[in-house]
């Protein structure tokens, strides 16, 4: 029987000239020889390693995407080794913004070529790192239509590319570093009583409590966005990073950082202290996106209670 093959570009025109609600991909049903689909997915991504790693330059196979039921203990890892793809590539195409996302999938789509996948617009904060990134660099990608959960989806492929290390660490949900070596949480992002007035109130952060003088540490890569003093934070820190999202040191003793300063992970910022709108000495950490406070601990390499 006649194997079903759609390229990139034959579903383009299926979606543009017959106004297709749904896409019958070419099913993959095992992961082995036995299985001709498969065995032709290979072929080709040997092809589009073979020309992009230049060891036989020519011209690239056409995107091509197939279909897959995961079986029972296969993973996005899994798959990653036994379809010679990386997880980026698969976990991009599939809208999956961690591995839990993408291992809750009953159905997952592969394609033949490595790279990133990226919604156009644009739809997450990975995606915002994702694009940023690719065309800062001038990266030209592939427009294609993909047929996903019974929604159609514009995306953009860039071929070859592959996470960034800030975009591995989100994936994995380990955005960011604990900023102090060693702390204790004191309170929590969220509802809260007001610490001096007991009435209700919403902590913007976490609080880490620490000796005055511990010496507070970057979560991440960023550059700094502002330093300065107010009535509830003290002496305090803005780094910007990638995707949107900024962090703030609050309370701070000491600030060991200037203006548009460009700072590593782990990089000594200041020290904690007790300035502004503080009860004793601690840490206020507080992570944002675009402007909006978010809870920092789903985004910490590191949890600590």
């Amino acid at each position: 029987m006649k194997q079903k093959f759609l390229s990139a570009s034959l579903l383009l025109f299926l979606f543009a000239a017959e106004g297709a609600s749904a896409v019958d991909y070419p099913r993959i049903m095992v992961l082995s020889s036995d299985d001709p689909l498969f065995v032709q997915h290979q072929a080709t991504l040997e092809d589009f390693y073979r020309c992009t790693e230049a060891r036989e330059p020519g011209v690239l196979p056409p995107l091509s995407l197939f279909e897959y039921s995961p079986r029972k203990g296969e993973d996005i890892f899994s798959l990653n080794a036994r379809l010679g793809l990386p997880y980026d590539t698969l976990a991009t195409l599939n809208g999956a913004g961690s591995t839990q996302a993408f291992d809750s999938h009953r159905d997952v789509l592969v394609p033949n070529q490595a790279g990133l996948f990226v919604n156009d617009p644009p739809e997450s904060a990975l995606e915002d790192m994702m694009f940023s990134a690719l065309t800062a660099t001038g990266k030209k990608p592939q427009k294609l239509v993909v047929y996903r959960n019974g929604k159609t989806y514009p995306m953009l492929f860039f071929p070859g590319e592959a996470f960034t290390s800030i975009e591995r660490a989100y994936f994995l949900g380990i955005l960011f570093e604990f900023p102090i070596a060693r702390g204790t949480i004191t309170s929590v992002f969220g509802p809260r009583k007001d610490p001096f007035t007991g009435k209700p109130d919403f902590h913007t952060g976490i609080d880490i409590g620490a000796p005055d003088g511990t010496d507070v540490h970057a979560a991440r890569d960023g550059v700094v966005s502002v330093t300065g003093n107010n009535k509830i934070l003290g002496n305090f820190i803005v780094l910007d990073h990638p995707g949107g999202y900024q962090t703030v040191y609050g309370h701070l003793s000491v600030i060991s950082v200037t203006m548009n300063q460009r700072v590593s992970a782990g990089s000594v910022l200041g020290a904690v202290g007790q300035t502004g709108y503080a009860t004793g000495p601690h840490l206020h950490f507080e992570v944002r996106r675009k402007g909006n406070v978010m809870d920092p601990f789903p985004l910490l390499a590191v949890r600590k209670n």
